[in-house]
């Protein structure tokens, strides 16, 4: 929402974003130089989101519109304001099974009744929206925008070199660290490619409540030679690492209610040139073309994802030409070629 806010100025609106405040607030915006307003609200949950919908009520005009980050930013929108609405849908936030929770299911339709327009970012979120939807409301699919990558100082590159423990093709995976990524797949895939001569190296950058497990599967199969733990990577690190790879492995699968609601961390590894490896889970399947950028799986079995890092590790041509047509997928998805396509929603 950030990005949107951002690139809505450079396309020449006026933003005033509405948010909650926490520790972290204040030097967000510091930091990220808003070039719009902010106002924050604090306090408790309940009383929060009441007060947040309070003031964008009295501050809206008839000349403005509305984007909402999800159906909760418009629970306590009143109805009437006669001015489009335009809300995001990302997958997770929609049960798959309306009867599981009756009562977050009426809250959702009543909700999304204040809706002029939704946007779902993907087609299995187009999918989980069906059971939720008022009569006259259709989603518009659009896939979420990345953003142009921070240019990596020379730090940045030495740091990013570091990592790789040896001279093998680089794999890379970047993203939290939770089970439904599949992250535990690509390394038991990385250790039947190692007994089969066949031999690769991992940097997994990101944190999350499955690193430990993650990590005691890498002592299991031996490859702690082989596999680093680069934590939390952002800026003109987590470039440099994108650059400094060969090839980007996220194998999501389902797990539970959860899965991939897009995945952007495709398209920007897809902006450095890498072919992907992504499950067949959830809205994954959305940000890489299958065959073309890279391959699409069902990553449930750990023999496919050892297929399609085989495939990739072992013909240098094939790295080539799917390189080529990741960089061509990842240039589209920028948000300066996107941030139209998502304000004209407003004139529909």
């Amino acid at each position: 929402m950030s990005s949107l806010a951002r690139f809505a100025v450079g396309a020449g609106e006026a933003v005033h974003v509405f948010a909650d405040g926490n520790k972290d607030a204040a030097q967000f915006d510091t930091e990220a130089n808003a070039p719009y307003r902010v106002t924050r609200f604090s306090g408790l949950k309940p009383l929060r989101r009441r007060m947040k919908a309070l003031t964008v009520a009295k501050a809206v005009s008839s000349e403005d519109y509305i984007f909402a980050d999800s159906w909760k930013s418009l629970e306590h929108l009143p109805h009437g304001l006669n001015v489009p609405v335009i809300t995001y849908a990302h997958g997770n936030e929609y049960p798959r099974d309306p009867n599981q929770s009756p009562g977050k299911t009426t809250r959702i339709k009543k909700a999304l009744g204040k809706a002029t327009h939704l946007i779902a970012v993907s087609h299995d979120t187009e999918a989980r929206l069906t059971p939720y939807l008022p009569a006259k409301l259709t989603p518009t699919i659009i896939h979420p925008p990345v953003e142009p990558p921070v240019p990596p100082s020379e730090d940045d590159k030495v740091y990013a070199e570091s990592l790789w423990p040896t001279d093998d093709i680089r794999l890379v995976a970047l993203c939290r660290l939770i089970e439904w990524k599949g992250i535990d797949q690509a390394i038991m895939a990385l250790a039947t490619l190692r007994d089969n001569t066949i031999n690769g190296q991992l940097v997994i950058a990101g944190i999350g409540d499955d690193r430990a497990r993650l990590e005691d599967i890498v002592q299991k199969h031996d490859l702690s030679d082989r596999v680093v733990f680069a934590g939390r990577v952002e800026g003109g690190r987590k470039s440099s690492l994108l650059e400094s790879a060969d090839i980007f492995v996220q194998p999501g699968r389902k797990v539970g209610d959860q899965c991939e609601g897009f995945g952007i961390t495709y398209l920007e590894a897809a902006l450095h040139g890498l072919p992907t490896i992504s499950g067949n889970a959830g809205g994954a399947p959305d940000a890489s073309i299958d065959g073309q950028t890279g391959f699409i799986i069902d990553a449930t079995q750990t023999e496919n994802v050892t297929a399609a890092l085989e495939k990739l590790i072992t013909d240098k041509g094939l790295r080539a030409r799917m390189a080529t047509a990741a960089h061509a997928h990842g240039q589209a998805a920028l948000w300066p070629q996107q941030i139209s396509r998502i304000l004209a929603l407003k004139d529909r």
